[in-house]
């Protein structure tokens, strides 16, 4: 959620208190102890209203002189309470209507021990359980269904601090434009809406599929990259259903309560039968057996009818969860009976708090998604999932307020409405241009606005031991300039080696969209002259980045790199993306890196090697979500795995090349869900090279001599100090975010989450690529008393592990890393504390 919060945070402001009377407190069930949320507050005859949240705390506030505070909810007794002008605090203990139940009634004296055993909660539960197949419409073997989703986010500012606020008053349509009555004492200010119309088609035996009829959305392109914007927010927004196992909120899994293994970890507790309805309903408090888990607390609506179907669920958290950023949640499921006698999600209101500090400034988000037109089995096949409005060849999402207003579901409130208008009024306001260039600034590192951007700014300058302090310049064009074409470029100086390094590149779409929009179809052409640490070309950082020129060790054997690239690259909708490459390279050993042949050591260097080498690359990754920026794909991990089989052909004389050779390489990677256990992420890797070629041909193990953590890297591994020709590798990581943590005294305040690592390696390298067995090769890298400084890995593989902590301080993770073989080597660094900037939640 950075981005929102780096739109948002500008905003922050202060002032002081004006209401007449401010009330506050904590309401909890009489019988059970436990808080209460959603109990509704409001004063007689006044139409301001409030609702207690997760942890039974509310709020409530009002200008004028009143002489009653009035609570109730459903299966509890009202209650009214008298009030003073003025701060005061009120805590209130409701009472259940138990004269009222004819089913269940619930009286108790003395709190008993929770037991599962002889529980008609829990056997109500596991009746629920046992009927979900015979509920669910997740259970039918095809469907076809229409969804309208609509998600309106707000700044949230306390009314005081709203009215002193410089910022909003150079900005007056801000506060004109708020809504002062849905959070009593807090002031909306809406500032995003998207409204999407989809419909969706299951099978059991086919792929799902999804079209879009229709989307409309508030837009702030030229300042923030928006494009996979939306898939960010439904990552953090996710569709909830009570009847999956899970339900996803960011990074993070609550069980169900009513999932298998749910009364394990959950207390129930039946409060009311509602008679009003039909059938009857047994209303079911939920909550954590222990607080500092992952997991809902509410209340479940069950039919009587029988069929123990839940209806309706309220679902909320306690705030001492370890849960970051999320200030307050609060879920509402209601579901349908259709035709077949199954009830499917119907309506959904996921609303959200966010904010980085407990009190303050922050970000609430409302997600509505509403489901209708219902068409189950062999109707299911025969009805269309429909295309989008087509117009000379091209899909047709943006639709018109006419359309709108038939498609809605339900009318937009006037919160949601006045979003558009903010959005509207804020892209012409100079204020906040000018903020949102510096919130750019910090988001890409780019600053300027136009056709052309400059930097990035944490490259303008870096160090290493071969080029000394290094100086770089760098600019890129924008969809202003072209959305046909890009083009970027850079140009670096060292003073140490007093030699120029620079990059060209130009990529043309073959598309008529931009070359950021996906699916991408483009050519790329690219001349570079720049340095390298040899084994971190696929490392996928800057290197001349200032932080990273902080390295332990000795770090003094580089290249220098002249490149010609040519790459056509392919994505499709299916998620499968060819990519093909030519690549010529001329390899210049720089600082302590020498090209010897094996002859003897006397032999006179070599000074170049040159590569000739076409490559081809298919990747898949399927139900794939991301978020793109403008020079950057950032993936959102949703557990679906991804493959990535690459091949390379290198060409003597052609163009130069010294060598025949191939590779080939496999890359799996999935993450696994674990509920409330946390989340496990997977990565497998294989690779070979055949061929006869010299050491900087052969597969470099990616080593990380920074004080960095890198998820890719070995980090207690030495630059160059693996090769081979024969690979495999396993990278095991697991979040558990904050299961152990959260039940330690004084530690849970801290909401730290547990990381565990574990990365293995093993090699090999054929007789015929051994410098000792032929002496044309290359003798691998040594240091100035002529130790070998690279080595096979051999029988023994390389093993290094962590353990770390993440959220420190909401955005910081730090770990203990700890390498367990090969300690013998020169130079090894047996353990370590590294760090890296995690942010999520």
């Amino acid at each position: 959620m950075k981005y929102f919060t780096s739109l948002f945070f500008f905003f922050i402001i202060s002032g002081v208190r004006a209401q007449s009377v401010q009330i506050k407190g904590k309401i909890i069930d009489q019988s059970t102890g436990l808080p209460l949320s959603h109990i509704n507050i409001g004063f007689p005859n006044a139409h301001i209203k409030s609702r207690s949240d997760a942890e039974g705390k509310y709020q409530i506030s009002i200008n004028s002189r009143v002489k009653e505070v009035i609570y109730s909810g459903v299966g509890y007794k009202k209650q009214v309470r008298s009030v003073v002008a003025g701060e005061q605090e009120i805590n209130v203990s409701m009472v259940p209507q138990s004269e009222e139940l004819s089913e269940v009634s619930v009286v108790a004296t003395k709190q008993p021990k929770y037991r599962n055993k002889n529980n008609p909660a829990v056997d109500l539960i596991h009746k629920v359980m046992e009927h979900k197949e015979e509920n669910s419409s997740k259970f039918h073997k095809e469907m076809v269904f229409d969804q309208y989703e609509k998600l309106n986010m707000s700044l949230s500012i306390s009314s005081e601090k709203a009215k002193k606020s410089k910022l909003l008053k150079k900005l007056p349509f801000l506060l004109k434009n708020s809504d002062s009555l849905s959070r009593p004492g807090k002031r909306l200010i809406p500032v995003f809406m998207q409204e999407k119309l989809s419909r969706y088609k299951y099978s059991a035996q086919t792929a799902d599929s999804t079209v879009v009829l229709g989307e409309k959305q508030s837009r702030i392109d030229q300042y923030i990259d928006e494009d996979g914007i939306n898939e960010y927010l439904e990552k953090v927004y996710q569709r909830a259903d009570i009847y999956d196992h899970d339900i996803g909120m960011g990074n993070q899994r609550f069980l169900s309560p009513i999932a298998e293994m749910a009364p394990q970890f959950y207390k129930y507790f039946i409060l009311d039968t509602l008679k009003d309805v039909s059938p009857w309903q047994l209303k079911v408090m939920i909550s954590p057996k222990n607080k500092q888990d992952v997991l809902f607390m509410g209340y479940l609506y069950v039919s009587l009818d029988g069929h123990y179907a839940v209806q309706k669920a309220t679902l909320s958290v306690n705030n001492q969860i370890n849960l970051n950023w999320v200030k307050d949640l609060q879920v509402t499921l209601e579901y349908k009976k259709d035709a077949s006698g199954h009830y499917h999600l119907a309506k959904s209101v996921m609303g959200m708090d966010l904010g980085i500090f407990k009190e303050g400034t922050s970000v609430f988000g409302e997600r509505t998604i509403m489901i209708n037109d219902f068409v189950f089995g062999e109707p299911a096949l025969q009805k269309k999932i429909g295309t989008n409005v087509v117009v000379a060849g091209k899909k047709i999402t943006q639709q018109t307020d006419d359309f709108w207003k038939k498609s809605r579901y339900e009318q937009l409130s006037a919160t949601e409405q006045m979003a558009y208008t903010n959005i509207d009024s804020l892209k012409s306001s100079k204020p906040f241009q000018r903020k949102m260039a510096i919130a750019s600034l910090l988001l890409s590192g780019y600053v300027g606005r136009g056709p052309v951007e400059v930097g990035p700014f944490n490259s303008f300058f870096s160090f290493n031991p071969v080029e000394g302090a290094r100086f770089r310049v760098g600019a890129r064009t924008t969809d202003e300039f072209s959305k046909k074409w890009f083009f970027d470029g850079h140009a670096a100086y060292g003073t140490r080696d007093k030699k120029w390094k620079y990059s060209l590149g130009a990529i043309y779409s073959l598309t008529d969209r931009s070359i950021y929009q996906f699916p991408v179809r483009s050519l790329t052409l690219r001349h570079s002259f720049e340095t390298q640490i040899p084994g971190q070309e696929l490392n996928f950082l800057e290197d001349d980045n200032f932080l990273l020129s902080f390295k332990r060790g000795a770090n003094d054997k580089w290249l220098y790199n002249r490149k010609w690239l040519a790459e056509y690259l392919h994505e499709t909708e299916q998620r499968i993306s060819f990519r093909l490459t030519y690549k010529n390279q001329v390899l210049n050993p720089a600082g302590g890196l020498l090209f010897l042949p094996q002859t003897t050591i006397l032999s006179a260097p070599i000074h170049e090697l040159t590569t000739s080498e076409f490559s081809a690359e298919l990747r898949w990754a399927p139900n794939e979500k991301f978020y793109q920026g403008k020079r950057f794909r950032r993936p959102i991990n949703n557990g679906h795995p991804v493959f990535t089989l690459r091949g390379s052909l290198g060409v003597k004389d052609f163009l130069g090349g010294d060598y025949n050779y191939q590779t080939l390489t496999f890359n799996v990677a999935k993450r696994f869900f674990l509920s409330q256990f946390g989340f496990s992420d997977v990565v497998l890797e294989a690779g070979a090279v055949f061929g006869k070629v010299p050491y900087p041909l052969l597969n470099i193990h990616r080593a990380n001599q920074t004080y960095a953590y890198q998820l890719t890297s070995y980090n207690l591994m030495n630059f160059m100090e693996f090769m081979s020709d024969r690979y495999a590798s396993l990278n095991l990581q697991h979040s558990f975010n904050g299961f152990f943590l959260n039940k330690v005294p004084l530690i849970k305040k801290l909401q730290w989450r547990e990381v565990i690592s574990f990365k293995v390696l093993t090699g090999s390298i054929s007789s015929g690529n051994n410098p000792a067995n032929d002496p044309q090769l290359y003798r691998f890298p040594v240091d100035k008393d002529l130790n070998t400084r690279s080595f096979e890995i051999g029988k023994v593989p390389y093993i290094e592990g962590s353990i770390g902590v993440s959220n420190v301080f909401k955005f910081l993770r730090v770990d203990f890393v700890k390498r367990f073989t090969h300690l013998n080597n020169p130079g090894v660094t047996k353990w370590g504390i590294r760090a890296k900037i995690n942010v999520d939640f």
